[in-house]
């Protein structure tokens, strides 16, 4: 992972406005998805008993048909409706003849309404009841009955049902607490992680750098120098020397206090001094290809995801001595000995790694 997507989850206050927004996004979401379900289900239980009520009117109408066409008067219809048709608290029945309503027993009494309101004006006080109503219509002679029958909507939803419809509610609700609860943790947990890896890479940085520098600037006993160096006088025909020049294209950022900086381009210029044995023909693309394999690991990538970069600070002069290293042993296989190497990131700056001193 580039260290760069790490910057912003190092800060307390984007983590927390992340889990806070995560949060209500969850909750948001859980709480549209429940009154979806909840009112799914509701219509459900609506429409099967409004079906069931209906039925029933369809059956009462048929009674009092019948009873209407064998002769029967409106005052025996009346009192058949007040002994047989059962009442409840949020359940009643009612006859209308024409545009008067000659029968209505409501939830607040048992008695016979005979006298209550014209057609109009009880339909008008029904709708404000919040009830679920249905009726049914038959003509006997000239004249037009209307049998119907209310329920309050909430007693639908209190029968044995109800069972079941608190039972989707809990686990609906614990399902979406569960899922939550797991995003927020795996998102803490994944931040967790981001900071513990991130902390490590910069305290083994700073490790490294320590010591390379702890080592550059240790002093050699006694003038002792362990580094290899070649004397040269400029008049040896021994040896053959040649200059390669090779170009890498990679971006890197660079640690400064502790604080890595933007991610850039360069195209680095890697120029190697080097000889040989003087010999009658020289296979220079044989060396070529091999030094252009393994610089093609890094071609076009960024340095800080590359080992050994991805702990090293890839500095100019800690990717040259690096190179210098690990072209030091491609040369040696090829019977090539290394003298100096210069790697550039713009064309005015070079670092420079000699072992030639002047006679």
């Amino acid at each position: 992972m580039n260290k760069k997507t790490f910057h912003w989850q190092q800060h307390p206050a984007s983590r927390l406005t992340t889990i806070i927004l995560t949060i209500i996004l969850v909750t948001v979401a859980s709480i549209v998805l429940l009154l979806t379900i909840l009112n799914g289900i509701t219509n459900s239980y609506v429409t099967r008993d409004t079906n069931t009520q209906q039925q029933y009117c369809n059956q009462l109408s048929d009674t009092l048909f019948t009873m209407y066409e064998t002769g029967a008067s409106s005052e025996e219809v009346v009192e058949y409706l007040s002994t047989h048709v059962p009442v409840s608290g949020g359940s009643w029945t009612f006859l209308i003849q024409n545009e008067q309503v000659i029968f209505a027993k409501n939830l607040s009494t048992t008695q016979s309404l005979t006298t209550l309101k014209d057609r109009a004006s009880f339909f008008e006080n029904l709708k404000a009841q919040n009830g679920i109503l249905t009726t049914t219509d038959f003509n006997v002679g000239a004249d037009t009955y209307t049998v119907g029958m209310i329920t309050d909507r909430s007693q639908f939803l209190s029968t044995g049902s109800i069972t079941t419809y608190e039972v989707y509610i809990i686990l609906l609700f614990a399902v979406l607490l569960l899922l939550a609860i797991g995003a927020v943790t795996a998102l803490s947990g994944a931040w967790t992680k981001t900071e513990r890896l991130l902390t490590q890479t910069q305290k083994e940085l700073l490790e490294r750098n320590q010591e390379f520098e702890r080592l550059e600037n240790t002093a050699k006993p006694d003038g002792e120098d362990t580094s290899i160096t070649i004397h040269h006088s400029g008049k040896s025909n021994r040896y053959k020397q040649y200059k390669f020049k090779f170009y890498l294209n990679a971006r890197h950022a660079i640690y400064i206090n502790g604080v890595l900086g933007a991610m850039h381009p360069h195209t680095w210029e890697i120029t190697l001094h080097v000889i040989k044995m003087q010999q009658n023909f020289i296979q220079f693309t044989d060396l070529e290809k091999k030094i252009e394999a393994f610089m093609d690991q890094y071609q076009d990538k960024d340095l800080n995801e590359c080992p050994p970069f991805d702990i090293i600070n890839p500095t100019l002069e800690n990717c040259c001595d690096y190179f210098k290293e690990q072209l030091s042993t491609i040369l040696n296989e090829e019977g090539w000995l290394f003298l100096m190497m210069e790697m550039s990131e713009t064309p005015s700056r070079s670092y420079v790694i000699s072992m030639i001193e002047d006679d």
